[in-house]
């Protein structure tokens, strides 16, 4: 089977530093193409081959003109690059495959952020009477709304052979994410100084707005004074270096998070990991067993704090053996291969599916 996988360009597949939907889309082009299919990519600039083609696209300036311009080269792109693929696989923007639509090729639209009623009705008035199958990484995503066409929830993979368990000596506490409030790293810093912990921070500050703003204001301070130390954005290398040494993963989301790889990355690295009781970190984390489950939704360091001292109770080996048996690149790249399979040959059923 060939099968074209797209991804937006912002940053190339796999990725240098951080972008989750990259990672989980050369996990899988890997994967699908070691189980013998013809894996062509439509990605950013600096992407790999895999077993098929390579076709690279480019993100659109800021200015209307560059964003309708762009619109249609990649119209006539993804028409050329899927001309004799079985299936698409879209991990981009699923308004932008109107063409693709049109030409009647079966596509499976990933929704890797979050989503409320009127995105998928609008998805599913654009996807007419085409053969589309829409997938969910979590069933806390499916559930925000309903839908008329086939789903399948099918949580993101992880290669856990790239991750090794870290040493038993485990000295401190790790947050790995974007520096913003809603990652709650606030909140990680507050848990890891009432704890005396020292806390490590891996990631970018994002260009986005108000995100530098609060970066000065309230994580710069906290560098300042020691309480906790910031190691910039990490490569494959720095995560397991920081996953695989830390006591755990703080995770005290604000926000409804589709999935969260860096969950599963630092529980393949045995890093337990600790966050908030929401969106899909129940689905990840086995309280109690791999980590532990703060309430309320809005983030409480004191919460975190209980959570921090009672880490000597858990077998770190649960956290790696969990990550291997549900959420491994073998199994979860065959399920989404079946279901790519069967929509290719029509098969999909109509019933939603978790």
């Amino acid at each position: 089977m060939r099968i074209l996988l797209i991804v937006d360009p912002e940053n190339p597949v796999p990725p240098c530093h951080y972008g989750g939907t990259e990672r989980v889309a050369d996990l899988l082009a890997h994967e699908w193409s070691r189980r013998g299919c013809i894996v062509d990519v439509m990605a950013g600039p600096g992407s790999r081959h895999y077993s098929g083609r390579l076709h690279l696209h480019r993100a659109p300036g800021a200015g209307y003109p560059s964003r309708v311009r762009r619109k249609v080269q990649f119209q006539l792109q993804s028409l050329w690059a899927a001309r004799d693929c079985d299936v698409v696989c879209n991990f981009g923007r699923f308004d932008y495959l109107e063409a693709l639509l049109r030409m009647g090729k079966p596509v499976m639209h990933t929704f890797h952020n979050p989503i409320d009623q009127a995105q998928v009705d609008a998805a599913e008035q654009l996807a007419r009477s085409s053969a589309v199958l829409f997938h969910c990484i979590s069933a806390h995503q499916h559930n925000q709304a309903i839908f008329r066409r086939p789903t399948r929830v099918i949580p993101n993979p992880i290669d856990a052979h790239l991750y090794r368990e870290g040493l038993e000596d485990r000295r401190y506490l790790a947050f790995l994410g974007r520096l913003t409030r809603n990652k709650g790293v606030d909140v990680a810093i507050r848990a890891a100084r009432q704890a005396g912990r020292l806390l490590l921070l891996a990631g970018p500050v994002p260009a986005e707005p108000g995100a530098q703003k609060f970066f000065n204001a309230v994580v710069q301070p906290a560098l300042d004074r020691g309480e906790a130390r910031w190691l910039g954005p990490v490569d494959d290398a720095g995560k397991q270096e920081l996953l695989g040494g830390a006591e755990a993963l703080l995770f005290p989301i604000r926000w409804d998070e589709p999935f969260g790889l860096v969950m599963i990355e630092a529980l393949a690295c045995g890093a337990p990991v600790i966050a908030t009781r929401r969106a899909s970190t129940p689905e990840v984390i086995r309280h109690g067993i791999t980590g532990f489950l703060c309430d309320p939704a809005e983030p409480d360091p004191a919460s975190f704090v209980e959570a921090i001292r009672r880490l000597p109770q858990l077998d770190r080996r649960q956290c790696r053996l969990d990550v291997m048996r549900r959420f491994s690149v073998k199994a979860i790249g065959g399920r989404l291969l079946m279901a790519l399979e069967a929509l290719a040959a029509g098969e999909m059923q109509v019933e939603n599916s978790a």
